[in-house]
Parts: C-alpha cells; structure tokens; sequence
C-alpha cells in the first residue's frame, strides 16, 4: 500500500529486514549512545544484537487495529535511523510519526528533509485525516522538528511515564491536519 522504497538525494528509506547485519548496525548505535535514547525508549535499550533482532521480527507486524509503514533511513549500507508512521489507526483515520538517528547524523536536516515525505506517504496511501508526534516534554530536538514543519503543539500529558531510572516524565503532543497539509499545495 505504500512504496517499499524512497531515494532522497543521497539518502534512501527502504524497509529494515530482520536480519543479524541490520540487527548488529541498529545495536551498534543504540549502544554507542544510550543517554540520547533514553528520552523514547522508556524501557532502556537493548542488551543485544539478538534482543535487536528478535523484536524486529515482530515489531512492525500489524496488531488490531494499528499498521505500520516504517522505513530505515540509509546513506550507502549504513543505518542513519528510522522515520514513519509507527501506527496507522485506519478507525479513528491517524497514525503516529515517529523517528530517531544516530548521533553522527543529527543536526544535518535529515528529519526535516524526510518529514514531508513520510507526511506525503501518509496523506496519498491512506485514508487519513491527522498525523501526531509524541514527545518527551524535555526532547527539545524533537519539538523543534515538529513546530519547524507545522505541527501544532496540542498539550502535555503530564508525568505520563516513568523511566527505567525511576524517573517521572511528561509527554507533549504535536498535530498535523491533512487541511493543513494540502495547504501547502496552494501556496
């Protein structure tokens, strides 16, 4: 239902595969940097290349009413990250946009650059009516991403996780209408 892969400039998004190369690259990362993942992996990072490995054999199979369509972003054969829609709501007509990147990779553009399309993807291949992006309330990168491409900050679930660390953190919470996408063809 949406393309497989997408060439930008030097970067391509294609489907990660559950295999022990991708598996090895997405630890490697995660690894190397551990305190910037913590402000969205809520339960820590992963321990192996295996634990990488068997949750992405399952991780972006559709569950009830939830689809995915995510993409690992590559320059050459070397894993940047991740950009999508970590869930597709097909009832309620949402999906979730989600992404992180390797350290090296930030601070380039990259999300900014990727973001329209992955917002193209979403508006052209499914029937939907708002895309979201959820946040740690103290992830300034990722609220800046968000309000730079339009989004609309919409409130703060407050103290709505708890960290591995014992930590309580609060969520904030981003919009995109598909109006206010298509207003960007009339300009």
């Amino acid at each position: 239902m949406y393309p497989k892969e997408i060439s930008v400039g030097n970067l391509v998004l294609k489907q990660i595969s559950a295999t022990k190369k991708h598996a090895q690259q997405i630890f490697d990362v995660f690894n190397s940097d551990k305190d910037s993942f913590k402000y969205w992996m809520e339960y820590g990072t992963y321990k192996n290349a295996e634990e990488v490995l068997d949750e992405y054999k399952n991780k972006y199979k559709p569950k009830g009413f939830c689809k995915y369509a995510m993409y690992g972003i590559f320059a050459q054969d070397e894993i940047l990250g991740e950009i999508g829609l970590g869930c597709i709501y097909t009832r309620r007509k949402t999906a979730e946009v989600g992404f992180w990147l390797k350290k090296s990779a930030r601070g380039k553009g990259i999300i900014d650059k990727l973001l329209p399309i992955i917002e193209d993807v979403a508006f052209e291949n499914y029937d939907l009516h708002k895309l979201t992006i959820w946040c740690d309330d103290e992830n300034i990168a990722v609220k800046k991403i968000a309000e730079n491409n339009g989004y609309i900050y919409e409130g703060l679930l407050r103290e709505e996780k708890t960290w591995p660390d014992g930590s309580v953190h609060s969520t904030a919470l981003y919009g995109k209408l598909k109006s206010e996408w298509e207003s960007k063809f009339l300009g």
